[in-house]
């Protein structure tokens, strides 16, 4: 009867949680949060506290069965203030992921629900961290025997107000004099870094065209001037730095990402451009690239051993299809190291489910511009995957996404799309579209040409066997 009961135990004890069930698409911020404490719960993780000092409210490595590394910063068991380095705790904006409730599990203990009443449950530091379940800026979570955020309090307001690198400088050098009393997340760096660079577009942009004014730069970067709606897709493209360009079939979007490009390596901005296209327009760029630009290209072909001594020492423009990146994508991060990422075809990475699509969304690279006659097709989450790869926090996390853009039946199924504006509002930092009457004012009148060309053979014995027929009748 003893053992009866202890198999019974300990089959409860191996039995897995059941997984959360969800109605299709349709989940609240709640369900998600459980989502993620389920998978921290069940996924395999190696989690290392890198702070020997801090071994419950300090950093820790977190390795996936997959072998990515993610760093977790606890300083809260039991509120969300926890920090992660992981794209979907960034994405989501729930504050927590399963990277962090897998470490708080390993904290709490499997049936433990707080730490032990002398530690506490949050740290006792003064911890400067980005309030993701709120407005994802910088909040200041105090300790409440510590004064040491008087001392900071002034360079707080001026980071979270002008996202200011000179006060964020200022706070880690004091946390640097005094580790034990104050900590800066690591996130913050990415967030000043993020913000300065969305300003700073918009200032380079201006500086630029004001040389031109002066006589100082010029727009002139082709073989051939571009038209006026071109110049300014031109523009859109080199000083958005991650960009859309969708304009209708026939408008020139190729000589416009040229542009850009030869704009990029003549202000010494870029020197390598990596194009990904399907492998039945490769033929097409390499004469789009020769007839617009008097810069050396390469197409990527041939066994990898070959292929890899094509990514050492690239011309300006490196062109590859979309199925190489997939089996070079080491190479290309690693050997190429591409300043711009171009797509051509972005349809291919509209299925975000993919291999292909996975794969290109892990290049990374300073500048990316996607080209797409149809950036919408069937379904407006084909757009969201596109946008994914240009600025992976503009629309959101797709649950969030989808509830705010989608009809939803009683079932979590699509039925029809909404608040299209709203949709359009997100994107319009990135996405330049043009369509064929929009800009017919810029394009030139159409003209007529008649060439007369000598007949083959085969054309003339023809011509002569038909000539006498109609003689005959006539």
């Amino acid at each position: 009867m003893t053992e009866s009961k202890n198999a019974s135990r300990k089959r409860k004890r191996s039995r897995k949680p059941r997984a959360p069930t969800f109605i299709g698409w349709s989940t609240s911020d709640e369900d998600e949060v459980e989502r993620r404490i389920w998978r921290g719960l069940t996924e395999t993780f190696e989690i290392e506290a890198l702070d020997t000092e801090f071994p419950h409210f300090g950093d820790f490595l977190v390795r996936s069965a997959s072998g990515n590394e993610y760093h977790v910063e606890i300083r809260d068991v039991s509120a969300r203030k926890n920090s992660c380095s992981c794209q979907d705790f960034w994405n989501s904006r729930l504050g927590t992921c399963k990277h962090i409730e897998a470490v708080r599990r390993r904290l709490l203990g499997p049936k433990r629900k707080s730490l032990p009443g002398d530690i506490g449950q949050k740290s006792r530091r003064t911890e400067l961290y980005l309030d993701m379940p709120g407005d994802g800026r910088p909040a200041v979570s105090q300790a409440s025997t510590d004064e040491i955020s008087d001392r900071i309090d002034r360079y707080v307001r001026d980071l979270a107000e002008n996202a200011s690198s000179e006060a964020l400088r200022a706070i880690q050098d004091v946390a640097r004099q005094e580790p034990h009393r104050l900590r800066v997340s690591l996130l913050i760096d990415r967030w000043v870094e993020e913000s300065g660079r969305l300003n700073e577009r918009s200032r380079r942009r201006e500086r630029f065209l004001s040389d031109v004014e002066a006589g100082r730069q010029s727009l002139d970067v082709l073989k051939f001037p571009l038209y006026p709606y071109q110049r300014d897709g031109m523009l859109h493209l080199a000083f958005g730095e991650r960009t859309l360009l969708a304009d209708e079939m026939g408008l020139g979007k190729t000589v416009q990402v040229l542009a850009a490009c030869a704009l990029l390596h003549k202000s010494g901005s870029a020197n390598r451009a990596l194009v990904v296209c399907p492998a039945s327009l490769k033929a097409e760029w390499k004469e789009q690239i020769e007839a617009a630009t008097d810069h050396d290209y390469r197409i990527v072909s041939g066994s990898r051993a070959q292929r890899t001594a094509q990514y050492r020492d690239p011309p300006l423009f490196t062109i590859m299809n979309y199925e190489q990146i997939l089996s070079d994508l080491d190479l290309v991060q690693d050997v190429l190291s591409p300043d711009i990422v171009i797509l051509d075809e972005a349809q291919r990475i509209k299925n975000w489910r993919t291999k292909t699509a996975s794969a290109v969304k892990r290049l990374r690279s300073r500048f990316a511009f996607v080209l797409t006659g149809t950036p919408i097709e069937n379904r407006i989450d084909d757009l969201y995957s596109i946008v994914q790869f240009l600025e992976p926090g503009l629309l959101g996390p797709l649950f969030r996404f989808n509830r705010d853009h989608y009809e939803l039946d009683d079932k979590g199924r699509p039925v029809s799309v909404r608040n299209l504006d709203s949709l359009t509002e997100k994107i319009r930092p990135i996405m330049l579209r043009r369509r064929k009457a929009e800009i017919e004012t810029d394009l030139p009148g159409r003209s007529f040409n008649n060439f007369f060309l000598e007949m083959t053979e085969e054309q003339r014995l023809r011509y002569v066997d038909e000539e006498r027929i109609v003689a005959r009748y006539v």
